[in-house]
């Protein structure tokens, strides 16, 4: 008589099971660990690209090409046009608005650079704890309080023109083509008390 069919020898171990992600934690901790890699690898690509940019930019593209203090004070002095001075802040929506509705549109720069020597002034109170001596000197002198805020102004910073907040394209553009302009519109970032 043939032995019983459960006496199966010992080393037979129970039958084999389909491939299945839980018996192989090596496998996904190490695709785990690659994508991590990957990332800081990224990561450093990013930060290494927008040290690499002006700091006086906003997200996204800009046609306006901006100057810094020194050369836009220069060139208004040699070309005798007045220097556009743009306070803004990365944390300001209307400034974003701005940027991507005005800056951003290659007419719009066209007119703004013909007339204009634009400077960006980048406050990053928020973002840094501080910001450059130069653009807190250029706050206080102009009064700004909020952003956005476009100040026109001579190469000697004899103030022609105000314009706060942002209302659109063409309301900008047609207050920026009229002469002496001072305007506040209610769309604007508003600094905290004491917030220089």
């Amino acid at each position: 008589m043939p032995p019983p069919a459960t006496d199966l020898p010992a080393a037979a171990g129970p039958p084999p099971r389909a491939h299945s992600p839980r018996r192989d934690p090596v496998l996904l901790l190490a695709i785990a660990a690659a994508l991590l890699v990957l990332r800081v690898i990224l990561g450093f690509h990013e930060a290494r690209q927008q040290a690499a940019q002006p700091a006086a930019t906003l997200s996204g593209a800009d046609a306006v090409q901006w100057r810094t203090l020194e050369a836009g004070i220069a060139e208004a002095r040699a070309t005798n046009r007045p220097i556009l001075y743009d306070f803004t802040a990365e944390w300001c929506p209307p400034c974003r608005m701005m940027q991507r509705q005005l800056f951003a549109d290659p007419q719009a720069a066209a007119e703004i650079e013909s007339r204009f020597v634009p400077v960006r002034v980048l406050d990053r109170q928020r973002e840094e704890g501080r910001n450059a001596p130069w653009v807190d000197s250029l706050q206080a002198h102009y009064r700004v309080n909020s952003f956005p805020t476009l100040i026109v102004a001579d190469a000697d910073g004899r103030e022609s023109s105000r314009l706060e907040g942002f209302m659109g394209r063409e309301a900008t553009l047609g207050q920026l083509r009229g002469p002496g302009v001072s305007l506040r519109w209610g769309m604007t970032g508003q600094l905290p008390p004491g917030g220089r």
